[in-house]
Order: structure tokens, then C-alpha cells, then sequence
């Protein structure tokens, strides 16, 4: 006797959402403020090098700006973690930027460098690094996938 077994259907597949629309939502508004943030330095630069017209024109207009950036970024990455379903830090750290950027504008026009320069340097590098973490993979995946992953490399 001759038995068929029926061929093995495939199993659906779960359905996870990830950031898609979001996500290039948030990249868009974080390469505009590292554009904007990156822009900073340099004309501070111009104008230490003798060009008086560098921070009038430049350095002062994207330093009164630049925070509503980072406000226009808080909304986007709360639509990135909410709606998305991605990771929860770009939603907690756009807020802190937001709150930096405004603290580095009044000090300074208080030409308190002391502040000014460091927490510029500090403002930069998280900015470019949250564009960088932005195009990488990681940045695709839900926040459920990251807590697998995080749990599979903890039990290497």
C-alpha cells in the first residue's frame, strides 16, 4: 500500500511590524540637523581665523535655529518609537538634545565659553553618531527583535 503524506504547508509567518516610513522620517531630520550641527564649528572657526561676518551671519542664525531642529527630530523619533514600533532611546535622547541645544544657545550669548565649547563638542558627537546609528542595520529592527538579540548575545 502507498501512502502520500501531504506536502508540508508553510507556516505563516508572524506578523512584525518595523519601522519603515518612520524610519526614513527620522533619517531625514537627523541628516539635516548634523548638517546644521556640523556647520556650527566651522563658522565659529571663520570667525576665530578674523572673519567678524562669520558670526553674525552664520553662527548666531543656525545656533538660534538649530534647536527647532531637534524639536522637529523629538516628534519625529516619538513617531518612530510609537507608531513604528523602533527603539525607545532616539525618543528619549531627542528631548535631551532639544533641552542641550537651548542651554548651549543661551550660554553662548552669554559668552560663557567655558560651557559653550564643550557642550558644543558634546552636542556634535551625539548627533552624528545618531545619524551613523540610523543608516545602520539595527535601526531597521523592532524593539522586540533588539530584546531577542540582546538576550541570544547574553547567553553566548
Amino acid at each position: 500500500m502507498i501512502t502520500v503524506e501531504p506536502e508540508p504547508q508553510p507556516q505563516p509567518r508572524a506578523d512584525v511590524r518595523r519601522p519603515r516610513v518612520s524610519l526614513y522620517a527620522l533619517r531625514g531630520a537627523l541628516v539635516l540637523h548634523a548638517i546644521l550641527i556640523v556647520a556650527q564649528p566651522i563658522a565659529a572657526g571663520y570667525f576665530l581665523s578674523g572673519n567678524v561676518d562669520a558670526m553674525t551671519n552664520f553662527h548666531a542664525i543656525i545656533g538660534g535655529s538649530v534647536w527647532m531642529i531637534a524639536l522637529l527630530q523629538t516628534v519625529v523619533a516619538a513617531c518612530y518609537t510609537i507608531a513604528g514600533h523602533g527603539r525607545i532611546w532616539p525618543a528619549i535622547l531627542s528631548p535631551v538634545l532639544v533641552v542641550a541645544e537651548f542651554v548651549q544657545l543661551t550660554f553662548g550669548y552669554l559668552q560663557n565659553f567655558a560651557v559653550h565649547i564643550p557642550l558644543g563638542t558634546a552636542i556634535v558627537g551625539t548627533v552624528l553618531w545618531m545619524t551613523v546609528w540610523s543608516f545602520r542595520r539595527t535601526a531597521r529592527g523592532n524593539r522586540r527583535e533588539a530584546v531577542q538579540r540582546g538576550r541570544r548575545e547574553a547567553m553566548k
